[in-house]
Order: structure tokens, then sequence, then C-alpha cells
């Protein structure tokens, strides 16, 4: 496992300054939009060296390891591939909206129709429509909450890293060898984390939080223990919380506004703290700080076992529910301030 691990870091960090390199001769650089807060040329293919690094080391230690799991995995990294290779089509030629959804679509349903979803949540079981409907919407809304919440160097990396880092920890302690997919995939972002952290030489693209997003979607719906598929629901949403919560204040906001839901904005969870006055990197270290108090909740929720686990976990979401709320107002008030002191002005 460690070794593996290991290898996946270096391959991750040894293919960033290559990609660097590449990027600037063909001119693939990050483009400019109203939710984006970076300025200069700067690649945005680091995704390619995390699902490379990572699709090489989780066959080979399959293959060195026990063949009969690929057919356990198959069918969820497979259907990541197809996410990063069109994510990476994105990245280079844009494409349009419907046809990365129906590319979505087409993923999430190869993995959900070869048995890996969503079966209960705490003690009821659901009907199988709803497990469906559910298990679909989930990982359609988790690709794209990564997608949006990647526009400050080092976020979405970090909260990807951390999340499959806690998942790894948990399967671990529950002693599943799905533990050794998420090892490797954490020392995969790790190595581009590296290129990402402020200030960044690197950004990964939709073809990197497309993946990501995939992935941290899809690896907890392989069956575990029993106390891991009472909680998988609301450990799931704990560990990705921010991505999650940021992106459905961001469609209430738009259709309260009347504007298209796919439409950027400067209103996500790093700008309003911006807007609070946070730096850049104080910003990110603030995030990161509170995602580590969740990911430590969900750990301590595991080892108390079902039902006191989904109580820490319910208290777990509430309180981020209170950080978004707070954040909004705050925010809110800032901008009325500002508005009146320029009335004011005029």
């Amino acid at each position: 496992m460690l070794i593996i691990s290991l290898i996946a870091f270096v391959l991750s960090l040894l293919s960033m300054p290559l990609i660097i390199k590449l990027s600037t001769k063909f001119n693939i650089f990050d483009y400019q939009d109203a939710r984006k807060i970076h300025s200069g040329n700067i690649s945005r293919l680091g995704g390619v060296g995390i699902a490379i690094s990572f699709f090489i080391c989780t066959v080979a230690y399959i293959l060195l390891t026990d063949s009969s799991l690929f057919f356990t995995y198959l069918p969820i990294i497979s259907a990541g591939l197809i996410i990063f290779v069109f994510g990476l089509i994105d990245d280079i030629h844009t494409l349009r909206a419907i046809i990365k959804l129906l590319v979505q679509i087409i993923a999430t349903s190869f993995v959900i129709f070869s048995g890996n979803r969503f079966k209960q949540i705490g003690p009821f079981e659901l009907p199988l429509i709803i497990s469906y409907v559910l298990t679909f919407c989930w990982i359609i809304g988790v690709i794209n909450a990564f997608n949006l919440i990647d526009g400050l160097d080092g976020l979405c990396g970090s909260l990807s890293f951390t999340t499959i880092l806690t998942l790894g920890i948990i399967y671990t302690l529950s002693s599943n060898n799905v533990a050794v997919i998420c090892f490797i995939l954490a020392a995969s972002i790790l190595g581009f984390l590296c290129f990402n952290w402020p200030p960044a030489k690197l950004f990964m693209g939709d073809c990197g939080s497309q993946f990501l997003g995939f992935m941290i979607a899809t690896i907890p719906l392989i069956p575990s223990d029993n106390v891991i598929e009472f909680n998988k629901f609301l450990i799931i949403v704990s560990l990705a919380a921010f991505p999650i919560f940021d992106t459905i204040a961001a469609i209430w906001r738009r259709i309260r506004d009347k504007r298209p839901i796919m439409s950027p904005d400067k209103s996500h969870l790093h700008h309003k703290l911006l807007n609070l006055g946070y730096t850049k990197p104080g910003t990110l270290y603030l995030v990161v700080f509170i995602q580590l108090l969740l990911c430590s909740l969900v750990v301590i929720s595991y080892l108390l076992g079902t039902y006191k686990g989904m109580m820490v976990l319910l208290l777990t979401l509430f309180f981020v529910t209170l950080f978004f709320t707070f954040i909004h107002y705050t925010n809110q008030a800032i901008l009325k301030r500002k508005s009146m002191e320029e009335s004011e002005q005029q």
C-alpha cells in the first residue's frame, strides 16, 4: 500500500513540469471568466498528471495483487477514464454544456447499472427506483460541484485530497482493500498540489476537477462493512460538504436572479471570503482547516458505530449549514454597506 502510493506520488510529481512545458508549447492555458480570480498564463492540464498516475498505479496494483479485483473496480475505473478524456477534450477544445452532460450521464449509468449505488440511508432501505435516482443525481451533482469549486489556488485539490485520504482511513479501519485505491488517488493529488499550492504554477482543469468529483462520488459506492453502509450517504456528504453546499447556493442564486444555472459568477464561497477581507492564502487555509475538522468528525463517527455515528454526522452537517449561512449574511451586509457608501459619495 505504501510503496504503490509513493510511486503514484512520484509519477504525478514528475509529470507536472512536463505538462507545463507541453502547455507552453501548444499554448494551452486557463482562460479568464467571471468566476476566475487569477491572472497570467497558467496551464490547465494538471489533471492529466493526476489521472495518469492514478490509472497506471491502480491497474498495476490490481494485476500484481489480486486480478479478481479488476472486475470490482472496472466500472468505476473505465467510467472515470471516460470523464477524464472528455474533460481533457473540453480543456483543449471547449465542448458544449449538453455534450458534457451527456458524457456524465453515460459514465454515471455505467457505474449505477453495474450495481454500485446507495442502497440505504441510516436504517432505512431505499426502494429500487429511489436508489437509482438518488445515486444518479448524486454522481452528476458531485462531478459538477467539484468543477465549480475549482476557482482558487489549491482549493479543489486540497478538498479532494482530504476527502479521499479520509475515505482511505475509514476503509483501512474496516479492512477493505478499497483503501489502497483511495491512497493511490490521494498520492496522485498530492503530487499535483505541490505545483498548485499558492501561487499556483499549474491548474487541474476540467479533466482534473470532473475526474476527481466523479471518483469521490463513486468510490464510496463500492460495498463495505455495516457501519459504512449504514452511514455511507451522510459520510460522503459531510466530506464533500464544501463543494455540495456551494453548488446548492449557486443554483439557488441563479434561479433567484433568473440567470442560466451554468452561468459563471463571483459569489462562490471563496469569493465571499475574499470579499470579507481574507487574502487568497487566508481563504484557502480557513477552508482547509474546517475541512480537516469535518474529516476528523467523519472518522470519529465511524469509530462510534451506526446510530451514534449518525448523530455526529448530522451535527457536522448542521455546523456546515450554520457556517454557510453566517458567511452568506455577513457578505450581504458588507455588500449593502459598500453600496450605500458608493451612493453617498455620488
